[in-house]
């Protein structure tokens, strides 16, 4: 009888030998076989971050703007230098015709009433013929009737004055402030709101005109 038993049996393992059986297991977490079957492998390339003291969550780079530094107190104009222009006689002969030089030079006098400026009205501004330095504004300019040019103003820090004894007179010598070149001289007769007139030789001016076309009228000595 445990024969037939037995035959029964194994014939009946045979005959599910050719049928698939989907078993799924499912693993006890206290296993110890299965934690490992289970475990997170983490990639080889993940970067750690340098200090072990920051969180890995702010490991994310930030942009940082970059603020150049500026100079403080930077001058808004150059400041003007008042260092004076000192040439040899031979420099100044080169630049200068030898009627500017024996004025500006050699305190020269040209004639009356034969300088180009006398009767000069146009808007600009006159300028040492030296140095070039701004000496006079047109508006400051008068027919004073001595034959020379003649201003009641000069523009500030830029003529010198100094005791003149030549001649047999005392008068005041008028010299340009950056070149020391001679300009003529200053008398106390000119009209309002001054009340001086500089008397200049028209060979110590070079002249800036404002408008070419556009002639200025003559001030009248008050």
């Amino acid at each position: 009888m445990k024969y037939k038993v037995y035959t029964i049996v194994f014939a009946s393992l045979v005959t599910s030998c050719g049928v698939k059986h989907n078993v799924t297991t499912k693993s006890d977490p206290t296993d110890e076989n299965s934690v490992e079957a289970h475990a997170v492998t983490k990639p080889e390339n993940e970067q750690k971050p340098n200090n072990p003291l920051i969180p890995s969550s702010d490991t994310t780079k930030k942009s940082v703007a970059i603020i150049k530094p500026q100079p403080q107190f930077e001058p808004v104009t150059k400041p003007q230098t008042s260092k004076k222009i000192v040439k040899t006689d031979a420099e100044w002969k080169a630049i200068l015709t030898p009627a500017e030089y024996q004025i500006l030079r050699q305190k020269g006098t040209e004639r009356a009433f034969t300088g180009k400026f006398d009767k000069h009205y146009k808007e600009g501004t006159y300028t040492c013929k030296g140095c070039g330095t701004p000496l006079f504004d047109s508006t400051t300019k008068y027919d004073s009737g001595c034959g020379w040019p003649a201003f009641f103003k000069a523009k500030e820090n830029t003529i010198a004055e100094t005791i003149d004894r030549s001649y047999g007179m005392i008068r005041t010598e008028i010299t340009c402030k950056k070149c020391d070149g001679h300009l003529g001289h200053i008398f106390d007769d000119g009209p309002n709101p001054t009340g001086v007139r500089y008397c200049v030789n028209s060979a110590s001016m070079g002249f800036i005109p404002a408008d070419k076309d556009k002639q200025a009228k003559p001030v009248q000595k008050k």
